[in-house]
């Protein structure tokens, strides 16, 4: 059964933010071009499910742990189903950031709660799960921009929102069938990382220090991310020429966080989330250093790997760690909140890496950005220690 349900989760992801993405890379800056949006408005638009999904990330994964992940998907579902249609009728910007707004609720809703239920579903194998349905959701992430890019090109931005609508449609179909029931029982204790004899004793505001430090780290990795996809086709004036060459160095950042997440996901279940993170944390980094000093598109190409390779570590331990911290019965509360703090530092991205790169240069943002990770990776070590320090002393 859990099986079939974790199978009906990767298709019902695969679809879901195929449709998503399609509905917006490449196709939100053209249609809003098509529209007559100038680089203001467009921003505004981009940005809108972004701070959407700061405030609702939190909200979707605190009610799924009360009402039950299916309620909280179904609406994730309709939402997915029905957004791009309503792309059809857009006539000006601030149409464009409600529907955006609107369609954001959807994958901030989905993401928290399907992932809180892989985590309601597998208790030994939490990362290596967590990692299949990520590669998943990653699957549809590398198909839709092209798949958008073929349907704009050959027919029209409308046949494009329509078959991103029946892809949604699908979707929803999918959450339908899944079962309901697989909720844990609350329980708000930090049992799953407590030694058994301490089990008995919850330390609720360790757990949420661990919990907030876990989601700086995944915040300091989207911070980086988004300022490299943002601004590594600024970086040189080969990637400005050819942009064909930094689409490809994406596509193969993408592969290799999809390619590699489930193993490292299976690592962290057998030495452990904070030595893999703590692993994670560093490479990324250091493929952020050597970016910083790269010459040519061969440099950038191995910093790419390296980043990338460091990312599907990181966070490919982050989500498990965060789902055991507060307990089996608050699964969502903790994803959601995981999923909030890391969508601020993806916002914050582009903005704090472009003001440096307006001030300094491309290189010394990026390297920055890398100090952001350590920095990130010393907070959670450090919060690590003292709570172990605190259960011994129990």
């Amino acid at each position: 059964m859990r099986v079939s349900v974790l199978l009906l989760l990767c298709m019902l992801g695969f679809f879901a933010i195929m449709s998503s993405t399609a509905s917006k890379s490449p196709t939100l800056p053209l249609y809003a071009k098509h529209l007559g949006l100038n680089p203001f408005e467009i921003g505004l638009v981009a940005a809108a499910s972004t701070i959407t999904g700061i405030f609702v990330n939190f909200s979707a994964g605190y009610l799924s742990d009360i009402y039950g992940r299916k309620k909280l998907l179904l609406v994730s579902g309709f939402v997915f189903m029905t957004a791009p249609f309503l792309y059809l009728f857009v006539l000006n910007a601030w149409e464009f950031t409600a529907v955006r707004v609107y369609h954001g609720v959807a994958t901030a809703i989905f993401v928290p709660v399907a992932t809180a239920l892989v985590a309601d579903l597998y208790t030994s194998e939490k990362g290596k799960m967590m990692g299949i349905f990520s590669t998943a959701r990653t699957l549809g992430r590398l198909i839709a921009p092209t798949l958008a890019g073929v349907l704009i090109y050959a027919y029209s931005f409308h046949f494009t929102f329509i078959v991103c609508g029946l892809l949604g449609t699908m979707a929803f179909a999918l959450v339908i069938l899944l079962p309901s029931g697989h909720e844990a029982p609350k329980i708000n204790t930090f049992r799953e990382n407590v030694p058994p004899e301490n089990a008995k004793d919850p330390i609720d505001k360790y757990a949420i220090g661990m919990l907030l430090s876990v989601g700086l780290v995944e915040a300091s990795t989207y911070f980086a991310m988004q300022g490299v996809e943002t601004f590594l086709p600024l970086y040189s004036n080969e990637f400005v020429e050819n942009p064909w060459l930094v689409g490809l160095i994406f596509t193969l950042q993408l592969s290799i966080i999809a390619a590699l997440k489930p193993l490292m996901g299976a690592l962290s279940d057998r030495v452990g989330r904070l030595p893999v993170i703590a692993l994670g944390v560093s490479t990324s980094a250091l493929g952020m250093v050597v970016l910083s000093l790269s010459s040519s598109v061969v440099m950038v190409i191995l910093s790419i790997v390296i980043f990338a390779t460091g990312v599907s570590m990181s966070t490919a331990a982050t989500a498990p760690l965060a789902a055991e911290t507060l307990g089996k019965g608050s699964h969502g509360t903790a994803i959601g909140t995981l999923e909030t703090i890391k969508d601020i530092g993806q916002a914050l991205g582009p903005i704090i890496v472009g003001f440096i790169a307006l001030t300094t240069s491309y290189g010394y943002a990026f390297l920055i950005a890398a100090l952001v990770e350590i920095i990130a990776l010393a907070i959670i070590l450090i919060m690590f220690r003292i709570m172990h320090n605190k259960i011994r002393q129990m």
